[in-house]
C-alpha cells in the first residue's frame, strides 16, 4: 500500500530513492528551511533534502555544542549529523531561519561535519527591494551550485521543474481538501506525506502522491482540529493524538499545508522574478518574517473554516522565541473572535511529554463538548 511506503520512507533517512538518486550521478544537499527553490536545484540534479530529527529524542553530543537552551528539533539534527547519519549529503545550504538554527549550522561548520557549506540569503521582508535582491540570491546560488558541483543548470530545465512543482501543489491542495469537512486521511499521514516529499526527487513523489490519494477511507473523529505553530515533522505524536479521536485536519505549518497552500502558478514571465515571489511571499506562514502576523493569524482562520474544525492546535518546541512568542498572541486573538485554541509547549520527540500532552488534549476536546 502506497501510505506503507509513505511511512517506510519518511521514518528513514538516507532513503533507496537517495540511494538511486546517487547511483545515478545526482548530487544531495541538506537544508532547513522551504525558502529554498528546489527548481533550481533539481533542474542541475541536485536534491535538496530537508534535515529532520527523524523522532530522535538523544542529544546526548549534540548537548556538549548547544546548551539544553536551544531548541531541542536543532540538538536533535545536530546529534543525528555528528553520529553519520547525515553523512550521505554532499553538503549543505543554510538559511537564517532562526537564531537556534543559525547555531546549528555554525556547529556543524566547527565539528567539520560539512562538505561544503552556502549561505542562502532570504530575506525577513517581503516588498519591491527584498524581491529584486532576493530573484538576485536565486541566481547566485544556481552560480554556485553549478561551480561546486560542475553541472549547467538551463533556464529550460528550470521551467519544467516548475511546471512539475505546480503539478504537485494542485495535487497536494486536491489532497488536503479530502481531509477536510468530510476526512480521508488522518493528519499523521498528512505529516509524513510532507516529509517524504522533502526527502525524494520530486518526479518520484508526484507518482507517491497520486497512489496515495486512491487510498481514502471515511474518518469519523471525536473532534477535529487546524495543527499550527512551528516545523512539525512528529508524525507518531500525532498519530497517538489522534488514537484519542482527535483528528488534525489542517495544518498552517512548513511541514503540511503551510509549504504549498498559498504557493503562486507559474503564469509566464522572468523565471527567476517569479521564483522570488514565490518563495519569499510563501514564507510569509514564517514568524521568521516581520510584519506578517496578521497574514499568519488570517491563514489559520481560513484554514479553520474551510475545514470545518472545531478548534485550533498550536504547538512549539521549548525555548522557542519566535512561534512561542506568536502562538501567545494567535491564542489571545482567536479566542476574541469564537476560535477555540490550545497551546502545546513540547521537547522535541521526547516520550515523557506524550502522557502529558495527551491529557491536555483530551481537556480541550471536553472543553469543547466533544
Amino acid at each position: 500500500m502506497a501510505l506503507e511506503r509513505v511511512f517506510a520512507i519518511a521514518n528513514s533517512l538516507e532513503n533507496e530513492y537517495v540511494k538511486e538518486w546517487k547511483v545515478d550521478g545526482g548530487f544531495v544537499v541538506g537544508h532547513a528551511c522551504i525558502a529554498l527553490p528546489r527548481e533550481v536545484l533539481e533542474a542541475g540534479r541536485v536534491l535538496p533534502f530537508r534535515l529532520r530529527g527523524n523522532s530522535n529524542p538523544d542529544t546526548s553530543n549534540a548537548d556538549s555544542y548547544l546548551s539544553r537552551y536551544n531548541c531541542s528539533l536543532c540538538r536533535s539534527c545536530l546529534e543525528l549529523i555528528l553520529n553519520g547519519s547525515y553523512d550521505f549529503l554532499d553538503g549543505l545550504i543554510r538559511v537564517r531561519g532562526c537564531d537556534h538554527w543559525m547555531g546549528t549550522f555554525d556547529e556543524i561548520l566547527h565539528a567539520g561535519k560539512a562538505r561544503f557549506m552556502y549561505y542562502f540569503k532570504v530575506p525577513h521582508l517581503v516588498n519591491e527591494d527584498t524581491l529584486k535582491f532576493f530573484a538576485e540570491e536565486i541566481k547566485n546560488l544556481k552560480g554556485f551550485l553549478e561551480k561546486n558541483f560542475g553541472i549547467e543548470i538551463s533556464e529550460d530545465s528550470i521551467a519544467e521543474q516548475i511546471e512539475l512543482q505546480d503539478r504537485i501543489n494542485e495535487k497536494m491542495r486536491a489532497f488536503n481538501a479530502s481531509r477536510f469537512k468530510k476526512p480521508s486521511f488522518y493528519g499523521s499521514e498528512a505529516i509524513a506525506l510532507s516529509v517524504v516529499r522533502e526527502s525524494v526527487p520530486s518526479a518520484v513523489f508526484e507518482k507517491i502522491l497520486s497512489e496515495v490519494m486512491d487510498e481514502g477511507r471515511k474518518i469519523e473523529p471525536r473532534a477535529k482540529f487546524v495543527l499550527g505553530g512551528s516545523p512539525l515533522d512528529e508524525f507518531e505524536l500525532l498519530r497517538k493524538i489522534e488514537e484519542m479521536g482527535a483528528l488534525i485536519v489542517a495544518e498552517t505549518t512548513c511541514f503540511g499545508c503551510g509549504e504549498f497552500w498559498n504557493m503562486k502558478t507559474y503564469d509566464g514571465g522572468e523565471i527567476y522574478d517569479f521564483l522570488a515571489k514565490k518563495y519569499l511571499e510563501n514564507l510569509k506562514i514564517c514568524a521568521r518574517m516581520f510584519g506578517e502576523y496578521n497574514f499568519r493569524k488570517s491563514f489559520v482562520k481560513q484554514m479553520f473554516e474551510i475545514s470545518g474544525a472545531d478548534g485550533v492546535i498550536l504547538t512549539h518546541n521549548k525555548f522557542c522565541d519566535l512561534f512561542g512568542i506568536e502562538n501567545a498572541k494567535l491564542r489571545m486573538d482567536l479566542e476574541k473572535e469564537g476560535i477555540p485554541v490550545l497551546v502545546l509547549e513540547k521537547e522535541y520527540a521526547s516520550s515523557a511529554d506524550i502522557g502529558r500532552i495527551k491529557t491536555r488534549v483530551q481537556a480541550f476536546m471536553e472543553r469543547l463538548g466533544r
